[in-house]
């Protein structure tokens, strides 16, 4: 029974990662709006670093399977999946058991939010995935270095608050119900 429970979460965060990842996104014409780092850094405190980042490769592989048309599937790609939920788990997984002491443990759950988004945000986006899609389009790394950093810097607080919005209303839940199940196996 603990064996499925972990299939069915796990299925279930692939399954959120491939909606927040493909479909609820903003494309404004400067840049695009996703809040994949929600289920990302949620996973991440629940499953920890390897598992965590298992189940995001896993979601960007499905998500290449069923939305092609947003381009085709490129191995880096699902590398920096890894990276970002290994990450997110690194600095997450700790935080979501730490004392009850609410405005203490509030506080580092919010700092190791941001340490992780900021880690996503600089080394596995802008970093790797602009080495990435300057191999596939051939073209200045450079360029596609600084314009993806400015983007996700824009992006990073808004990742750390939307995640300290849904911490503060699932957290508690997540604490005492589905920590204590998936340590049990």
């Amino acid at each position: 029974m603990k064996k499925q429970y972990m299939i069915v979460l796990s299925g279930l965060f692939i399954a959120m990662l491939v909606v927040f990842e493909r479909i609820l996104v903003i494309n404004t014409g400067f840049m695009r709006v996703s809040f994949v780092f929600i289920p990302v850094a949620i996973g991440g405190a629940i499953f920890g670093p390897v598992w965590n980042g298992l189940i995001y490769a896993a979601a960007d592989i499905l998500g290449v399977m069923i939305m092609p048309g947003q381009g085709a599937y490129f191995p880096g790609f699902t590398i920096s999946a890894f990276l970002s939920g290994a990450v997110c788990g690194f600095f997450l997984k700790s935080a979501a058991v730490l004392p009850s002491q609410p405005l203490a443990s509030a506080r580092a759950l919010l700092l190791r939010a941001a340490c992780a988004s900021f880690c996503v945000t600089v080394i596995v986006n802008a970093l790797l995935n602009s080495l990435w899609i300057s191999i596939i389009a051939d073209k200045a790394y450079m360029f596609y270095f600084a314009d993806r950093l400015i983007k996700n810097l824009v992006m990073l607080p808004v990742n750390v608050v939307m995640f300290s919005v849904v911490w503060r209303a699932l957290g508690k839940h997540i604490k005492s119900e589905v920590i204590p199940k998936i340590h049990a196996m």
